[in-house]
């Protein structure tokens, strides 16, 4: 099922066209479908070649290029805007691109794809043809990753501030291990992608006009946020080495006190385990002082070691 179709004239303007009508002359065609309406696959056959069609409608995709001398294939990766999802559950665009058409795929809603959809309708112009539509798709799709890349590295900022804090919640750091996941998943597809623009940029169809300039802008942009998001997440490895550290620092004074409190005790648990012994010739037995002397013995055990302790530089 096509979501839209556009015919596009030589000087970018775009109309609704049909898909079952040929385009007019002098125009070219954008056709958009969601590749999970039924019937979508057989369309995309009719339209481009067998081995083009193949690619396009695979079950799972990675970023890639594949030039295929007068035409492309551009697999490329968005941010996901759609509500109730995570920006980092990246959706997929699936493109190829002729002389004259230009064919587009999506599982899920592309925010950037709408958005170039509301301004053709609202009588913005692609006069570069459909290498300009390429150019413009992948311009806007690097703008949000960009926008995502941006927010998480402010996030990180915030937790870098907030642990030098000395009266910062013990949770400060409770976002964590969702920003790392985060930035994994991003870097999972923004690697491959940053690569696919390069060869984009380094090797182009023979016979599709591509603007140069602005796939090489695209591509730059897209090795930025590629090391942005490095950087991020190695931030967050810092952090978690952070938050690790505290917990065996605090693992370690509470295992210590117990140690110490076991170690003033034992002579303690001595003392009362022998005098506890069902036997005769125990001393003080015989006298109404007894337990008294034995209380004191014990405390000037306690303080004994005590004593010890402080002079080994233990408490």
């Amino acid at each position: 099922m096509a979501l839209f179709v556009f015919d596009i004239d030589a000087d970018g303007r775009a109309q609704a066209g049909a898909l079952d009508q040929e385009a007019a002359r002098g125009h070219w065609r954008w056709v958009h479908f969601d590749l999970a309406a039924p019937g979508t696959v057989a369309r995309v056959g009719q339209l481009v070649s067998e081995e083009a069609a193949e690619v396009l409608v695979q079950p799972e995709t990675r970023p890639r290029y594949l030039g295929l001398g007068e035409s492309l294939i551009l697999i490329l990766r968005g941010a996901n805007f759609n509500p109730g999802q995570q920006a980092d559950d990246m959706v997929s665009l699936r493109l190829w691109a002729g002389r004259d058409l230009v064919v587009t795929l999506r599982h899920r809603p592309i925010f950037a794809v709408r958005e170039l959809q509301a301004d053709l309708e609202a009588g913005h112009c692609l006069p570069g043809g459909p290498g300009e539509l390429v150019a413009e798709l992948t311009e806007r799709l690097v703008d949000r990753i960009e926008q995502v890349s941006l927010k998480l590295d402010d996030q990180v900022d915030a937790l870098e501030e907030a642990i030098l804090d000395p009266d910062c919640p013990p949770d400060v750091l409770a976002p964590l291990p969702e920003l790392r996941r985060a930035s994994i998943r991003l870097l999972r597809y923004l690697r491959p992608q940053s690569e696919t623009l390069r060869r984009l940029e380094a090797r182009p169809p023979d016979g599709l006009a591509l603007p140069h300039d602005e796939i090489r802008e695209s591509a730059n942009r897209a090795q930025r946020a590629l090391e942005e998001l490095d950087a991020v997440h190695q931030r967050l490895g810092a952090l978690a080495d952070h938050q690790y550290a505290q917990k065996a620092d605090q693992l370690s004074r509470n295992g210590y006190g117990l140690s110490v409190v076991a170690a003033i005790f034992l002579p303690l648990g001595f003392v009362t385990g022998l005098f506890g012994m069902n036997v005769g010739g125990l001393p003080f037995t015989d006298t109404a002082w007894g337990f008294a002397i034995v209380c004191f013995g014990m405390a000037g055990s306690v303080i004994l070691v005590l004593l010890a302790l402080r002079l080994l530089r233990l408490i």
